[in-house]
């Protein structure tokens, strides 16, 4: 089986298009818009033979390290103005109203313990255990999965439709008892609370910075970005189909593969 690391960061808006393709995806949940399913920023991948690899990243520091000032959208006003009108409406024919026309006072927010707790939660139901002490190993690999997917995408919907402060300990606590917490993997996960401990420990920490470098050095300058198994990139939400059936085409292409350095591989669930 192929796989793909989706690199996001939850400051990103279009990273948001991607986390609820890519959650309907998993869970085999289809847009309620009928009209829009043939448009290509409506499309669902197909991930039969494909493994998502989450990899939540720190937008400043990729920015830093390839030049960048701050995000496109802030730095460029009428660029940030016609993101936001094109995410909204994108995410309408998608079925998902709300996304606000223009930014929240309070974007971008401080997503690092966000961040940190979405890298956890991608290392997989068990490691989480581990890390809380409680031993147990999840039995249910795919429901872990879903949850992953399922928790990235209220972080970004409670982020940008709610208007919550995701960089507020209270805010991810709540979502991680209700999305992570009290979900069916098999394993007895710990509470928001204590999510929010975990996410500040020292290997917790290192291994979200880990993850970030590990984005430097695939030479990858935004998000979201997808990375394959033989070190090809794509960048953005619109190329979220060609990413996913990179390894059934890539023979076809005439150009030197390996845009990337592969990336360090991360564990998968």
């Amino acid at each position: 089986m192929a796989s793909v690391n989706f690199w996001f960061e939850f400051a990103s808006p279009y990273s948001m298009i991607s986390a609820l393709r890519l959650l309907r995806a998993l869970t085999g949940r289809i847009n309620p818009n009928p009209e829009a399913q043939g448009l290509p920023s409506c499309q669902l991948p197909d991930l039969s033979d494909v493994s998502i690899v989450y990899r939540p990243i720190l937008l400043p520091a990729l920015f830093a390290a390839s030049g960048q000032t701050m995000l496109p959208g802030v730095q460029v006003p009428a660029k940030g103005k016609y993101m936001f009108h094109d995410v909204h409406r994108t995410l309408s024919l998608l079925g998902c109203p709300g996304f606000p026309a223009r930014p929240h006072t309070n974007w971008p927010p401080n997503t690092v313990l966000a961040g940190r707790m979405a890298w956890m939660l991608a290392q997989g139901p068990s490691y989480v255990c581990a890390l809380n002490s409680s031993g147990e190993p999840s039995a249910k690999l795919e429901q872990g999965a879903q949850v992953l997917a399922e928790f990235v995408w209220r972080v970004f919907e409670a982020e940008f439709i709610g208007g919550e402060d995701i960089g507020s300990p209270k805010v991810l606590e709540r979502l991680w008892n209700v999305y992570v917490a009290k979900a069916d993997i098999g394993s007895e996960m710990p509470n928001g609370e204590r999510a929010v401990e975990l996410a500040n420990t020292s290997v917790v920490k290192n291994g979200y910075r880990d993850n970030t470098q590990a984005a430097i050095a695939c030479k990858l300058f935004g998000a979201p970005s997808f990375t394959t198994d033989d070190g090809d990139m794509y960048w953005g939400n619109d190329h979220l189909l060609e990413a996913m059936a990179h390894h059934k085409v890539c023979s076809l292409l005439d150009q030197p593969l390996g845009y990337c350095t592969k990336s360090a591989p991360s564990p998968k669930i």
